[in-house]
């Protein structure tokens, strides 16, 4: 993906021609196409091709399916075109004889065998949809967080879309050689963007994109990773959650009023209208919540970004052992997935706390007042039956 690109709000405006021909009116250049039937006109031709081939490819048809209906309807016409007196190297108009061409386009009648055409369509449906699992004992699952898009520090934007779409890719790879088949669970854990709400505004002067520039480059990422997963397993469930970085307005309105939460909406909401993504399920926090529990194939996951825990490195445990005690639906979770603080970090007793790497490439504030540099990555691993195994980074 080109980061330009990717940025760009829409596409960039066709440029302004001065000298256009001055066609005959009823006759401009173009095609109309139903699905059947329709009528392409050219534009000047000096003389009639010997085939009309490459001019119905160049309407988005295939020769192989459009036949042209006879008669070709022939227009003359002499029009002014500018051009430069090799001379004097003034401008000057030229008249030029020009002949249009208006073409009736049909569909073939099909002479295709219906027997290989059926097994074709079916050849087609067996490699684009994964098959339909029925309770799978295990799923795999992917987890990531902190890409806190803008932020310049280390090798800024640039290095972490790189690395968000090269770490997908080999997530792809490892999914084939280990869990193909199984449904898959991505979970986004926060700090999705840099936004302009840390540190009461002071991190506004080293974040490069604005905060619609960041939603937006996030949001195509995310349908990226989308594409990705779901072309190659029966199931896919994307869960968000919000952190502290991506929070839309400080103080916050709701806990879910999130940049993040928004993204997981507006992907949905693209999902939806492509009408081709039925086997992607979407989920976010529930309206002034923070995290998502959810049961995976026997293994009960509890995902946050982690902002909401105590200071200091046992914050996570003290915070959990809260949830248990107030009987709050993450305090069942066999396992907990968060974010925040950049590094990995795994605690495996009865339980397992799983801390994500960060995908920005570094902390510059950090790495002055401490030192230290955490590998950016991503966490996969394969979970059920109440526990995981497989775990790696990427």
């Amino acid at each position: 993906m080109d980061l330009d690109q990717a940025l760009a709000a829409t596409e960039p405006a066709e440029p302004v021609h001065r000298d256009r021909p001055n066609h005959p009116k009823g006759w401009e250049p173009g095609y109309e196409w139903n699905g059947t039937a329709g009528h392409l006109t050219t534009q000047p031709l000096s003389e009639r091709p010997k085939t009309w081939d490459d001019l119905i490819r160049d309407a988005g048809l295939d020769p192989a399916d459009v036949e042209v209906i006879e008669p070709v309807q022939v227009r003359g016409w002499d029009t002014s075109v500018a051009a430069i007196d090799p001379e004097t190297g003034k401008r000057i108009t030229n008249v030029v004889r020009a002949h249009y061409y208006r073409l009736n386009l049909s569909r073939h009648t099909l002479k295709v065998n219906l027997d290989e055409l059926v097994k074709a369509a079916k050849r087609r449906v067996s490699k684009s949809t994964p098959p339909t699992l029925q309770n799978p004992s295990a799923a795999y699952l992917v987890a990531l967080g902190d890409l806190q898009l803008g932020k310049m520090d280390g090798d800024g934007v640039e290095g972490t879309v790189g690395r968000f779409l090269d770490k997908t890719q080999a997530a792809v790879a490892r999914y084939k050689r280990i869990a193909k088949g199984s449904p898959i669970y991505l979970a986004h854990l926060g700090d999705c963007i840099e936004g302009f709400v840390s540190q009461g505004g002071g991190n506004t002067f080293r974040t490069t994109l604005t905060t619609t520039e960041q939603v937006r480059l996030y949001r195509r990422l995310l349908i990226e990773q989308i594409k990705a997963f779901s072309a190659v397993a029966p199931k896919l469930v994307v869960v968000g959650v919000p952190g502290n970085h991506d929070e839309a307005l400080r103080p916050i309105h709701t806990y879910g009023d999130s940049w993040a939460i928004d993204s997981i909406a507006a992907v949905r909401d693209a999902l939806d209208l492509a009408g081709t993504y039925g086997h992607v399920t979407m989920i976010a926090p529930a309206r002034d919540e923070l995290t998502v529990t959810l049961d995976v194939c026997g293994t009960v996951i509890g995902m946050a970004h982690g902002h909401q825990f105590r200071s200091g490195a046992e914050g996570w445990k003290s915070w959990w052992q809260g949830q248990q005690m107030g009987r709050q639906p993450i305090g069942d979770a066999d396992m907990l997935l968060a974010g925040h603080r950049h590094h990995l970090r795994i605690e495996r007793e009865a339980r397992t706390f799983v801390q994500v790497p960060a995908l920005e490439s570094e902390s510059t504030w950090f790495k002055h007042i401490a030192g230290g540099v955490s590998e950016p990555g991503i966490v996969t691993a394969v979970v059920g039956g109440g526990g995981w195994h497989s775990l790696e980074v990427l």
